[in-house]
């Protein structure tokens, strides 16, 4: 073990011991695929943890975002009692030892620890319709058990977090600056943004006309944020919490459709790849529906397939803009990272386009 992983274990075995964990710590690492925090398996000699470095420059409010969670869990988790369902397992933010929510190192880094949901996994990628299907279920029984909560009573935690009439405003600023130099590189989508500002005043004039309720929602509902049994596969826990807030159900369902209906990956560079697959499609929607056809209100599911546009247009959006900016806000591995992803968004969406009337279809035979 070289010295500098050495000091690294020893700084992360600190941490950790920060909070009320069982058993002693062997070792620490990283964990997951996230774009924004820094994930690592901790193992004791008890138990293993999931720890946490929070991004506070995205995050302003650790504390109030953490309680969030607490707050959504506790309630799920009491419905669930009251109702003898038991199919999601515990999922829990181990508080510190002087009781926070969340650790403040030397260095003024943030952390949390939360329990480790042993025998689960999750897919990147839909492959199958039965995979679509139990993760969009298991997303449908999350909203379906906070439905009845106040989203006056959750922190917005990232301010206009979906709000896409900010986001262009954004985009706008930094073409307009072009601070990187890279708008040479993009003019292509940049077209395509130009071109796709009506789903902007679209979605601007549903929210400020009371169309569609504001509840309490995930916000970030990628098919790699549902833990399935590994022997089962049916779903278990919901995790990536961090944007528990008021939101709506448009851009939950968005974001699935978005992540869950083409086999490419996010940054997929092969844009022949970025083919909607309507099976899956099909068992998502079904899955999604059969918890929460019932909440919804009839404008909520007549916009459901909107909803899909918009937030692949909209992550599109923000991969482009960051790109512009000189990739800032997520993490990259490699040249062009943030355009690559920007160019799957809107290969996706256009795709959605030209297959909008079959998904709406789709959507009405399930209600």
């Amino acid at each position: 073990m070289s010295d500098f992983i050495k000091m690294q274990q020893q700084e992360l075995a600190i941490i950790t011991n920060n909070f009320s964990i069982t058993g002693n710590f062997i070792k620490a690492k990283p964990y997951g695929s996230g774009h924004i925090n820094d994930t690592y398996l901790v193992t004791t000699s008890a138990e293993k943890y999931i720890l946490q470095r929070l991004n506070h420059n995205i995050f302003k409010n650790i504390g109030e975002m953490n309680r969030n969670i607490i707050k959504a869990l506790k309630h799920l988790y009491s419905k669930q009692k009251t109702n003898n369902d038991h199919r999601f397992r515990d999922l829990e933010i181990i508080l510190c030892n002087n009781g926070d929510n969340h650790y403040k190192d030397k260095d003024g880094n943030y952390w949390r620890m939360m329990n480790f949901v042993s025998g689960s996994t999750s897919f990147d990628v839909a492959e199958k319709p039965e995979t679509a299907y139990e993760a969009a279920k298991a997303l449908g029984y999350f909203q379906e058990n906070l439905a009845d909560l106040d989203p006056d009573d959750f922190y917005p935690v990232i301010k206009d977090f979906h709000n896409l009439e900010m986001r262009m405003n954004s985009f706008k600023d930094v073409l307009e600056e072009n601070p990187q130099n890279r708008k040479q590189f993009a003019t292509t989508e940049i077209e395509f943004v130009k071109s796709h500002e009506h789903l902007s005043d679209s979605l601007k004039e549903l929210l400020e006309g009371n169309k569609l309720p504001i509840r309490v929602t995930h916000n970030d509902t990628k098919i790699n944020n549902v833990l399935l049994d590994r022997k089962t596969l049916k779903g278990i826990a919901v995790i990536d919490l961090d944007t528990i807030m008021p939101g709506t159900v448009l851009f939950d369902f968005g974001d699935m459709v978005r992540t869950f209906i083409s086999p490419a990956k996010e940054d997929e560079t092969n844009l022949t790849k970025v083919i909607p697959d309507l099976d899956i499609f099909k068992a998502m929607a079904k899955g999604y529906l059969s918890e929460l056809k019932d909440v919804l209100t009839e404008t909520e599911k007549a916009n459901l397939v909107f909803g899909g546009k918009i937030m692949t247009f909209m992550i599109g959006l923000r991969f482009l803009t960051d790109f512009l900016n000189g990739d800032v806000y997520f993490n990259t591995t490699r040249k062009n990272h943030n355009l690559d992803r920007c160019r799957t968004q809107f290969k996706l969406l256009l795709e959605i386009e030209k297959q909008e009337e079959v998904l709406n279809q789709i959507i009405k035979a399930l209600l």
